[in-house]
């Protein structure tokens, strides 16, 4: 009963989507890009050519389900102080995967690196996340990326993506500046959005991880000051170690692994890297 668009960004794709949308879907509005410019730049592109008072951000690796435009539309119009609604995200064998998270902090960041939200799950120091099951009602501080809402009014009022992130971190970025005008992020209840997870992300693991700790460091910096900054790096360092040494134990037992190998020389790139970023060693 509603109207809607649909926009499709493509981010220089290589498996014939274009071919097939131009084919299958011509009233789709489809914006080509000749390069991967990123999550964010992408997402902009979309939002500006956009109609629609609510703006629904989906990755391309999830399956929505039926109904859910009419209840997240339901859910925004009754809730005007939301200025961003995040989906609950299952996996393909239908688990809940985690989908709404808690700012970056020190705390959570340790909790983060030294994993020990693995051990103290329901410590809420540490852990990085908010548990799926907690707080369904509540308002939270950030959603996923991979299938969020926005208020058109609230982007408006806060801007778009930041650029700066071309991959991760950019949905907690918005968030955050959200928060900062006022605006509340909350749950949309009843929502289902399964996430095939890195079924195209998976396709180079490397990049994954080096943008995930560019973008993690990016942010951090953006809004907090430098000693915390310099701390921040110093737990960034042990939980990049960590994992190196972990993936380069595999690698060296299952040496035709790809995965092992893949995540090995990700890490190994950071640590070359010495946390600055644009100065990588590894393609």
């Amino acid at each position: 009963g509603e109207e809607f668009e649909v926009i499709v960004i493509d981010n220089a794709s290589q498996d014939g989507s274009v071919e097939m949308i131009k084919k299958n879907f011509p009233q789709v509005k489809l914006i080509v890009n000749k390069k991967n410019l990123g999550f964010a730049k992408a997402c902009n592109q979309g939002i500006k050519i956009a109609q629609g008072r609510y703006l629904f951000l989906l990755n391309p690796d999830t399956e929505v389900t039926n109904n859910i435009q009419e209840k997240i539309i339901n859910f925004m119009e009754s809730h005007p102080e939301v200025g961003v609604g995040g989906c609950y995200l299952y996996f393909q064998d239908r688990r809940i995967q985690t989908s709404f998270y808690k700012f970056t902090t020190l705390a959570s960041h340790l909790g983060r690196a030294l994993l020990l939200y693995s051990f103290l799950p329901k410590n809420h120091l540490t852990a990085p996340f908010f548990p799926d099951y907690f707080r369904r009602s509540q308002s939270i501080e950030r959603v996923c990326g991979g299938a969020m809402v926005v208020r058109r009014e609230a982007f408006e009022e806060v801007g778009l993506f930041d650029e700066s992130f071309f991959l991760y971190y950019e949905d907690e970025d918005l968030c955050y500046r959200m928060k900062q005008e006022g605006w509340k992020i909350a749950p949309i209840p009843n929502t289902k959005v399964i996430h095939y997870h890195n079924r195209s992300g998976g396709k180079n693991i490397r990049k994954i991880i080096f943008s995930s700790y560019q973008s993690q460091l990016l942010f951090f910096k953006k809004f907090n000051p430098f000693y915390k900054v310099l701390i921040f790096r110093i737990i960034q360092f042990v939980g990049v170690s960590i994992r190196f040494f972990y993936w380069f134990f595999r690698f060296l037992t299952n040496p035709n692994v790809r995965e092992f190998s893949e995540k090995f020389l990700g890490y190994l790139k950071v640590l070359l890297s010495n946390f600055h970023y644009p100065k990588s060693l590894i393609k």
